[in-house]
């Protein structure tokens, strides 16, 4: 039995054929697209053939690299980018889910906001990164290790600090938080 090709909705067409138009007028061949943003070849051809719709993260990302409003590839209304709730990219890792609500280039090109959500233990690893970060605790109460010294934070606290020391956070409870991070130029 032959599967029937799945039928192509024309806005899928036009996103891509707005990818195309616009890599092309910035001078980059389909395969430097698709390394700047991560993907195969194949994925890049996809979209601009629309074969496939990318996802908003995705486009996302492809609107950063061509240095272009995200707003020029899904119409609406000029300057404005609604994300519905099931639309939103969510990054799932051991106890902790992070939803992504503007990623880096959204706002401008330093800039990325995520909502998390995790549950009681070692939600967020040792790590360190470039730049700033502000996290407001909507829910929970959590242990903030940062540069040898413990903070804790609750419902309603915000905390600020440089990314280049090692972090780390354990939820006490299930938490929820926004964090915004700004990346040093």
């Amino acid at each position: 039995m032959v599967a029937k090709p799945r039928p192509v909705r024309p806005e899928t067409i036009e996103v891509g054929n707005k990818v195309r138009e616009i890599r092309k007028r910035a001078g980059l061949t389909m395969q430097q697209l698709a390394d700047a943003i991560g993907v195969s070849l194949l994925t890049v051809q996809r979209i601009e053939t629309g074969k496939v719709s990318p996802s908003v993260v995705l486009l996302s990302e492809i609107a950063y690299h061509l240095r272009y409003p995200l707003t020029a590839f899904i119409g609406g209304e000029r300057n404005v980018v609604l994300l519905k709730g099931k639309e939103q990219s969510t990054i799932k890792s051991g106890k902790l889910n992070l939803k992504v609500m503007a990623h880096r280039g959204a706002v401008n090109d330093n800039i990325s906001v995520t909502i998390g959500q995790g549950d009681t233990g070692v939600i967020i690893g040792k790590h360190k990164n470039e730049g700033y970060e502000l996290t407001y605790i909507i829910k929970g109460r959590n242990i903030f290790k940062y540069g040898g010294k413990e903070y804790r934070l609750e419902a309603g606290d915000v905390i600020y600090h440089d990314g280049k020391d090692w972090h780390s956070v354990i939820a006490l409870e299930p938490t929820e938080f926004l964090n915004i991070h700004f990346a040093k130029n």
